[in-house]
């Protein structure tokens, strides 16, 4: 089994995320870059159950190299981060309550405001312009790449938060500002206009929770 030690890390951080009410159920999931590779979450799998050896590895074209279980529906999204951005080494896809409501409001970013921003965030936290249906996983994977830009963090549109960092520790640290970050800006924000998901996207979003999410290898 190829890395041993960093599928345990990745364990761990997911129960870790749990534990602090940033993942739900099956939703958030994590990554690493090691060499070549690519680790990811299995999709569909419990936190409390998942093993090591439930971790998916896949190069950077998507393949997959080590792994009985299907990746998270949103690995395009880390894979297409890592192609991007050779300066990441550790990814992490929360549904935590502040940056979730701050991926619904009708503005560009989350504006640089307090002091952990510019030092892990690198600046504004941006968001995708677009909400993107939750079965389109190449499309959400290019609109996160499109709009990261230089940043160690993103707010996916209607959707969570994506944490970035050179290890897991500052991944887990970029996402845990963000969150806090999200929660100042809705105190102190004046007048919030809501971005609304779709109609035809609530409808294909409930058919692939209930019939797609976690049975087929993407």
């Amino acid at each position: 089994m190829l890395y041993p030690d960093e599928r345990q890390i990745i364990v761990d951080t997911c129960l870790y995320m749990q534990s602090i009410d940033f993942f739900l159920g099956t939703w958030g999931n994590i990554s690493m870059r090691i060499d070549d590779h690519i680790l990811l979450t299995p999709s569909r799998v419990d936190y409390q159950a998942m093993k090591p050896e439930d971790i998916v590895i896949i190069d950077p074209e998507g393949n997959i190299v080590e792994g009985t279980r299907n990746p998270t529906s949103e690995k395009e999204v880390h894979r297409r981060i890592y192609v991007k951005r050779p300066d990441i080494g550790a990814i992490i896809h929360a549904h935590s309550r502040k940056a979730m409501a701050c991926s619904v409001l009708d503005i560009p970013c989350i504006p640089c405001m307090v002091d952990e921003m510019p030092q892990v965030i690198g600046g504004h936290l941006p968001l995708t312009q677009e909400y993107v249906e939750t079965s389109q996983h190449a499309n959400l994977g290019k609109a996160a790449a499109a709009a990261i830009g230089d940043s160690y963090g993103l707010l996916l549109r209607n959707h969570g938060s994506v944490a970035c960092g050179r290890n897991m520790g500052e991944a887990v640290t970029a996402s845990r500002v963000i969150e806090k970050a999200c929660g100042i800006y809705l105190d102190i924000a004046p007048e919030k206009k809501l971005r609304l998901i779709p109609d035809d996207a609530i409808e294909a979003g409930r058919y692939f929770y209930r019939f797609s999410y976690g049975r087929d290898k993407t």
